[in-house]
């Protein structure tokens, strides 16, 4: 200030402008600051996870693309139950999807900038095969993963276009009415169940199991299964029989449930697959340490449960169980795995000369 005064004496001195400079100067009046407001459509969009999908999430994925394909907003957010958006005309293509692309473990996403061709991919399971499963990768069980998508346009007569200048602390009020968006969202994982009649039950120690054929990713936007497959590791089997049954028959069922993509794009119904399209492998280690190999065709026994076989085939359907079977009656006595007498040894029991099996070798037991 007091550079100031230095610079004005001169003037002042010199008639009565610089007066009038002062005057001015010091008695302007002050303004509260002022925002400004252009007009946009406000979308809420409420989503419902848990009539569909079955949970809430911590937290989910909002995603747009603007008059085209490519993406052009991203937000990851702990809001999950309704997000708001304030977005300017056009036609808007929106994904949702729980948590963040980076958060899954079991799976990658690809194409991410692109909204049609949007897909995730099967993580490889790490694991050492063994001699019945030799040179195959096996694809991880996906997590649980739900989508919702939908296509909407914001008209030039559904905003507010005037300018509003208001002080800063005041709220905008949009005079054109609000958007509203109820999105349900659809499970992209499923489940596959596995039950298979034993003959000789009592003589089994020990099983392990894979399946070929199941899709190994999914496209984010469209709910169909990528058309390309792999490897399910079958692990986790349990009896499903009585004791009592096993000990009269001598014949039990095994069972087994995982999490899957499903079967891929274009092979959902039983007319689009033939026998080979799905291979069950089956390990058994009996009572005697002795290991046995089965393996079989079930393209044509695997199946949507609910599905319709009508020829046709809704992208819903795909969230829909699979199951498989390999028991009556779909399958004879002589077409289940059938194992041989055995004893442990030791037990002083009659025991026949067998050759010992080699490590390397795969011994396949016919239907």
């Amino acid at each position: 200030m007091r550079s100031l005064r230095a610079s004005l004496l001169p003037s002042l001195t010199g008639g009565v402008w610089g007066w009038v400079f002062i005057f001015a100067l010091f008695s302007c009046d002050r303004y509260e600051i002022e925002s400004y407001y252009t007009g946009t459509a406000s979308v809420h969009v409420d989503i419902d996870w848990e009539s569909r999908f079955g949970k809430k999430p911590s937290g989910m994925t909002i995603m747009l693309a603007k008059d085209g394909d490519s993406i052009t907003y991203t937000d990851v957010t702990n809001d999950v139950e309704r997000y708001e958006l304030h977005l300017e005309p056009g036609e808007y293509k929106m994904l949702i999807f729980n948590l963040s692309s980076g958060e899954f473990g079991s799976m990658r996403f690809f194409q991410m900038k692109s909204f049609d061709e949007a897909y995730a991919y099967a993580e490889q399971l790490q694991r050492t095969t063994g001699f019945w499963d030799v040179n195959v990768s096996y694809m991880r069980e996906p997590e649980a993963i739900g989508c919702a998508v939908d296509t909407f346009t914001i008209l030039p007569e559904m905003i507010d276009d005037e300018f509003h200048f208001v002080p800063w602390r005041e709220k905008v009020e949009n005079n054109k009415e609000e958007v509203a968006l109820k999105e349900v969202v659809e499970p992209m994982t499923t489940e596959l169940f596995v039950r298979v009649r034993i003959i000789g039950i009592k003589y089994m120690a020990a099983v392990i199991g894979n399946i070929s054929g199941m899709a190994n990713g999914f496209m984010l936007t469209q709910a169909w299964r990528r058309e390309q497959s792999g490897y399910h590791l079958l692990d986790n089997w349990h009896l499903a029989s009585t004791r009592a049954e096993v000990d009269s028959t001598n014949i039990g069922y095994i069972s087994t449930q995982i999490n899957t993509f499903g079967l891929p794009r274009g092979r959902e119904l039983l007319s689009q697959r033939d026998s080979t399209s799905n291979t069950l492998s089956l390990m058994f280690t009996l009572i005697d340490d002795r290991q046995l190999v089965f393996r079989y065709p079930v393209g044509k026994h695997i199946r949507y449960r609910g599905a319709e076989e009508n020829g046709y085939f809704n992208k819903h359907d795909v969230t829909l169980e699979l199951e498989l079977l390999i028991e009556a009656p779909f399958f004879e006595d002589d077409e289940v795995p059938n194992l041989p007498y055995s004893q442990p040894t030791g037990t002083g029991a009659f025991e026949a000369e067998v050759a010992p099996w080699g490590d390397d070798e795969v011994i396949d037991i016919p239907m």
